[in-house]
């Protein structure tokens, strides 16, 4: 671990020693980059996994901000102070998502694919929840929403617990970037390879904004996860794992 570019991060290298380049996990509001765990076991298809902190969250130094294109800028600037090899694959879960897509859309130097879980082109969140967040009244327990229905019991207090622990001002002003954020109509400019991942019983970005993205990112690719809710890669990692694979090995292999 360490905190390059200013931005706290874990790596897991192929232990082939060839690597065949980078996923850069980008957590989603109120989250670090531990939401990961699961995918920084071990290397997928030999590329190497770097799982980050945003500014302000985890080990980060810095402040939460409530814009998409800040958090954003600050993942350049992390990319370009570390020498991880290429080709860069971003993979965003929700506000991670559109940070990924705002990576995409303004330096299409840097990124070389992106896999979107739990994303949306835009990503309005309810008024009511924003307002409880500004006051610092909101009930985080209400977020069990997030995960699906057959979610294990002991897994989802733990995730509730690390919600709760969570500065409510934090999770407004990462909430606030959700809510501003709206790339509808520049999606069409994404001429890279992208994996797009949901869960069916996903209602945080249910699955037509994925669907949405993979009708209008030409030649993406969706795949909709069955029994599965907001956050995939803990509630069906082995089958992240395998569309991610799938993924690299038809569009990323030498």
């Amino acid at each position: 671990m360490a905190d390059a570019g200013n931005l706290f991060y874990q790596t897991v290298s192929n232990p082939g020693g060839i690597p065949g380049g980078s996923l850069i996990f980008i957590h989603g509001a109120g989250g670090t980059h531990r939401k990961w765990a699961t995918l920084m076991e071990k290397s997928i298809n030999g590329f190497t996994h770097v799982a980050v902190d945003l500014t302000g969250h985890g080990s980060s130094p810095g402040t939460p901000v409530d814009d998409v294109k800040a958090y954003t800028k600050s993942i350049k600037a992390f990319l370009d102070a570390n020498g991880f090899p290429r080709p860069w694959i971003l993979a965003g879960h929700s506000m991670g998502g559109s940070i990924a897509l705002q990576a995409a859309l303004t330096y299409p130097e840097t990124v070389d694919g992106l896999i979107l879980i739990g994303a949306g082109a835009n990503m309005p969140v309810n008024p009511t929840m924003l307002e409880q967040l500004a006051q610092g009244t909101f009930d985080t327990s209400f977020l069990k929403i997030a995960y699906g229905r057959n979610f294990d019991p002991q897994l989802l207090a733990a995730e509730l617990q690390t919600l709760s622990q969570v500065s409510q001002q934090q999770l407004y002003t990462d909430f606030t970037a959700c809510n501003n954020y709206d790339v509808s109509k520049q999606l069409g400019e994404i001429k890279i390879p992208v994996l797009i991942l949901v869960g069916d019983q996903d209602k945080m970005t249910p699955a037509k904004n994925s669907q949405y993205l993979q009708e209008t990112i030409s030649g993406s690719v969706l795949q909709i996860i069955p029994a599965a809710g907001h956050h995939l890669m803990l509630e069906k990692p082995d089958e992240t794992i395998s569309a991610i694979s799938s993924f690299l090995k038809e569009k990323f292999s030498c």
